[in-house]
This record gives C-alpha cells, sequence and structure tokens, in this order.
C-alpha cells in the first residue's frame, strides 16, 4: 500500500519521539557485587592499615619512605622510636607509629648532637708523640664516592648470608681507630651515653675498630658528612663520620684495623675529627665501655 505524504510525516516524526525518549531513559545496570568494589579513596586504607600503631619493616624501606607511606615527618618517626642518623632499620623490625594524639602532647626532643663543649663527662688529652721520619707518610690523597640519593639507609636484613658471615675477632675487643698519639676525649650526651672524638689532620687514616661489613657510606645525613657505618656480627656498630672521603662502599665487608677512611672536617664540625659512635641492635651505647686506648 503507497503512503501518502500526510502519512509518511506522521510515521517519522513518532519514530524520532520513541527516540528521543529512549535517549533521555536512565541507564540500568546489573547491580554489582558490593565486596568488590574498589577506588582510589578504597585503595589507601590497606596502606593507612600498614601505619595503624605500628609498621613492619620490610626488605628495601628506608625511614624516609616509610615516614611519607604513614604520613609522618622522617624526624618524628625517628624521635618516636630512638632512631639516630643514619636511621638504620631492620627487616621484620616493628616501627611505632605516634597517633595525631601523641603528636600534639609529646614534648620536644633535644638532638642527642648537640655542642659537646655544653655537655662533656671529662675530656681524656694525650700529649702528641714526637712522630719519626718513618712514621710521617704522605697524606693519601682518595678519590670520594659520589652520594646516595636517599637521607636515611636501607631496611637490613638481621642475618647476614653465609657468603657475607664475618669472623670478629675471638676476644671481641676494639681496637683504636686511629694514631694513638693524637688527642681525643669522650663526649657524653644529655642520656649520659658517651662517644669517642678524635683530633688530627685531614687526610690522616681512619681503621676500623673490627671487622664488619659497610652497611651505609656517603653524605646524605645532616651535620655529619661524609659517613660510614659498619655492621658487626654481634649486633653491634660502629659509625664513623666527618671523613674527607671514604675508602669502602656499602656492601664491602672489612677487616679489623683495615683502613676504611681519611679523617676530614665535612659536616657540622669546625676542626678535622674523627667522630666515633658505637650502637647496639640500633641504639646509642656507651663506647667508653667497649673502647679505650
Amino acid at each position: 500500500m503507497k503512503l501518502t505524504k500526510p502519512q509518511t510525516r506522521v510515521i517519522y516524526l513518532a519514530t524520532m519521539v520513541l527516540g528521543l525518549s529512549a535517549c533521555s531513559s536512565p541507564l540500568k545496570y546489573a547491580p554489582r557485587d558490593h565486596g568488590a568494589t574498589t577506588s582510589s579513596a578504597q585503595a589507601k586504607p590497606s596502606q593507612a592499615q600498614d601505619c595503624q600503631g605500628s609498621y613492619r619493616v620490610r626488605s628495601g624501606d628506608t625511614l624516609s619512605e616509610i615516614a611519607v607511606k604513614c604520613d609522618i615527618s622522617m624526624s618524628r618517626l625517628a624521635k618516636y622510636n630512638q632512631l639516630l642518623p643514619p636511621y638504620i632499620i631492620y627487616v621484620n623490625q616493628e616501627l611505632l607509629i605516634p597517633s595525631v594524639q601523641a603528636l600534639q602532647t609529646s614534648p620536644e626532643l633535644v638532638d642527642d648532637n648537640e655542642d659537646p663543649a655544653n655537655d662533656i663527662t671529662g675530656q681524656s688529652r694525650v700529649q702528641p708523640e714526637p712522630l719519626q721520619p718513618k712514621n710521617q707518610a704522605p697524606i693519601k690523597q682518595a678519590k670520594q664516592l659520589s652520594p646516595p640519593k636517599e637521607d636515611s639507609a636501607k631496611a637490613i636484613e638481621r642475618q647476614d648470608t653465609p657468603q657475607e658471615r664475618v669472623k670478629m675477632e675471638k676476644s671481641g675487643k676494639w681496637v683504636w681507630p686511629m694514631h694513638k698519639g693524637l688527642d681525643y676525649r669522650y663526649i657524653r650526651d644529655r642520656a649520659g651515653l658517651s662517644v669517642l672524638e678524635i683530633y688530627g689532620l685531614p687526610g690522616q687514616d681512619v681503621k676500623a675498630v673490627t671487622s664488619g661489613k659497610v652497611v651505609y657510606a656517603g653524605n646524605g645525613i645532616a651535620n655529619f658528612g661524609w659517613m660510614l657505618v659498619i655492621k658487626h656480627t654481634d649486633e653491634y656498630m660502629s659509625i664513623y663520620a666527618h671523613n674527607s672521603a671514604l675508602l669502602v662502599r656499602e656492601g664491602d665487608i672489612v677487616k679489623s684495623g683495615q683502613v676504611v677512611a681519611t679523617m676530614g672536617a665535612t659536616g657540622n664540625t669546625k676542626r678535622p675529627k674523627l667522630y666515633l659512635e658505637a650502637r647496639y641492635q640500633g641504639r646509642k651505647v656507651d663506647i667508653k665501655k667497649i673502647l679505650k686506648p
């Protein structure tokens, strides 16, 4: 049957109306499984849950990365857990994460790296012995290593692999890290724990107090200049700061008495010196009880 022109126009208009009504109708979807719903806002809680009260350190973590992840300043996180530069942490170590209330009410903490002149137990000075010509070795011009890109050391495995395990001296005694004719003094912090400072000339040899593995080598820690941290097999660590150059790298195995750096005046110091600190399980201990001339 042939349609007239008016009939054709009516059919066309009806088709347009139906099409527009279909476009304006709300879209319907099959109901989704509520448990499978994810979003960027819901993805963060799993990360935030890691920081609920405490955080367990994973391989490759640094304290600065953990601080960012847990939305807290690294200095606050370090002080809350009694960690000192270069903020050595261990895999599976549990770090306490302060709550907002704790941050608001916690008293101001004092930096242990204060001016030694204000807090000294007593100083033991020895007049330098006159050096014979045979002992006056020329100062070595050591090549400095490139500084690290981070400001805190990566998490350390508590147990070394058999290939990396090093043998401590049978006596366990630490050896003096520099020539014994140099001036030195033990300096106590407010907690009553002493560190050792030895004074000399730039370029003089700095030796490892005992065998171990270098776990930090760089100048990324404020105030300490070029610094080394050596981990020993009995969970002790020795820290050497203000060096002019480092002669070993992270991961190197060193022997007792091995030259590992040269004395300098880098970082926050007005004179060439070696700053030597002892730690046990990451915490500062009194070096005067471990190392004596």
